[in-house]
């Protein structure tokens, strides 16, 4: 399969597209998670260093960055700067790469599993990367303190990427309805009172309500991580001091709890 240098991936799908071209099973949606966790984490390298990145995270051979590393400079550098010009844009239209509504709740939910461990993983490199750079006045930034509301978005994130789906979790006719077993229902997830996530699903429609609930924090949470501290570009100004998500878009996250 041969994959047009020219396009950047828009979706789960374009991606998984491409990384099939680069002869890899893994998960669209880890890929894009680490992504935006190493945009969130300050992270901003070249095209040929997210080549690296990426191809890194998916645990390709050092043979495959051989074959492959200018199509995936090209690919996944275009992507980076594409998804970080979509997170300072504020018109909150970031949207996380998982798969469409067709596919099934199993599917979805252990794409959105992997997304988040994706990000935690990139947001964790980009840490890491951050603290061995000099600080030389050159618009890289030392790391900030993590802010009360970053550090509960961050275990939010990890709380969701605890979500598996098994395969006798879930029947279309006859959905589980016990708390315990649904995947859907994230123990103290959205709760401030550490109380379980209350999910009164006893259906397939209940299910699908209670996942996009989930997707739609998960995507908010994301932006208030970038915004409060991984957007360096704002923080590096003279005088600013770190951003709160914007209005509209907690007024949305308050919907959730």
């Amino acid at each position: 399969m041969n994959y047009p240098e020219a396009l950047t991936p828009q979706n789960f799908d374009e991606l998984a597209d491409w990384i099939l071209t680069v002869s890899s099973q893994f998960s669209p949606a880890e890929l894009h998670g680490a992504i935006i966790g190493a945009l969130s984490g300050t992270m901003r390298l070249s095209d040929q260093k997210w080549a690296q990145f990426g191809l890194a995270v998916m645990g390709a051979p050092t043979e495959t960055l051989q074959q492959f590393g200018d199509l995936a400079a090209s690919v996944l550098g275009s992507l980076a700067r594409e998804q970080l010009a979509i997170l300072i844009d504020d018109d909150l239209g970031f949207q996380p790469f998982l798969p469409d509504d067709d596919e099934t709740i199993e599917d979805r939910t252990e794409a959105l599993s992997y997304w988040c461990r994706g990000f935690l993983g990139g947001f964790a490199e980009a840490q890491a990367y951050v603290q061995k750079l000099p600080i030389d006045g050159q618009g890289q930034s030392k790391a900030l303190d993590f802010s009360e509301t970053v550090q509960e978005a961050i275990s939010d994130l990890s709380a969701i990427a605890q979500a598996v789906v098994g395969e006798d979790d879930y029947q279309e006719d006859d959905y589980d309805a016990d708390i315990g077993d649904d995947p859907l229902a994230i123990e103290s997830f959205l709760n401030e009172d550490g109380e379980a996530f209350e999910n009164e699903a006893a259906d397939a429609q209940a299910a699908e309500k209670n996942y996009m609930e989930i997707t739609e924090y998960l995507r908010l949470a994301t932006m208030t991580i970038f915004t409060e501290y991984g957007w360096i570009e704002i923080h590096d100004q003279e005088g600013s001091s770190a951003l709160a998500l914007p209005a509209d878009a907690e007024a949305k996250k308050g919907t959730l709890h």
